[in-house]
């Protein structure tokens, strides 16, 4: 069974997430599209995460600053140059306005993991929209990405704490470009390897 794409069409070939994925063993990296906050909010956003875990007695280990993220689309894992490449070339042809970024609420995901995220409506509006001119040049390059998608950021990993969807003072971000990334799984460690500035 061929796996649906973007649009509901059935390409011949999914290139990206498990099907780019090598045999043997689990993945020991990730590439993904994602939006970054800046140095300054990044950190503005962690000290708000950090109070609001407290609040709710969310006692997880927090991601750091450097790593948050909102992400876009997955590329793949442990996937070679070429697949990479293709990538790239689909994220050349994406042209979309910066933006502004807006959280408007909390909640533990249903993951065994327990990822605690923020989330958002209206305020996440251009992210989707971001988002779906990239899949659709990635879909022109042979990649099949999910028809479903929920712009958040994870804060933190908490099984045993989980917070019910839950209303936050607004809180986000300017993003003036999104990345591709490179995650090493397991060292906690993201590889910015190329941004592409949104215009405007």
């Amino acid at each position: 069974m061929t796996q649906q794409n973007l649009f509901g069409e059935s390409p011949a070939q999914a290139t990206n997430g498990e099907h780019a994925r090598k045999p043997g063993g689990p993945p020991q990296h990730t590439w993904f599209f994602a939006l970054r906050p800046s140095i300054e909010d990044s950190r503005r956003i962690h000290a708000f995460a950090g109070e609001l875990l407290s609040f709710h007695g969310v006692l997880g280990k927090r991601i750091a600053p450097e790593r948050l993220h909102i992400t876009l689309e997955l590329v793949g894992h442990d996937v070679d140059d070429a697949l990479v490449e293709a990538a790239c070339r689909a994220a050349d042809a994406v042209s979309f306005p910066a933006m502004e970024a807006r959280f408007e609420a909390a909640m533990t995901f249903s993951a065994p993991s327990g990822p605690l995220v923020l989330l958002g409506s209206e305020g996440l509006d251009e992210v989707r929209g971001l988002r779906m001119a990239l899949g659709c040049a990635m879909a022109d390059h042979g990649f099949a990405p999910p028809r479903a998608y929920e712009p958040h950021m994870t804060l933190c990993y908490d099984p045993r704490h989980r917070l019910a969807k839950t209303p936050i003072t607004p809180i986000g971000f300017h993003a003036g470009d999104f990345a591709l990334i490179k995650s090493h799984i397991g060292f906690s460690r993201h590889e910015v390897l190329r941004t592409w500035r949104l215009a405007g």
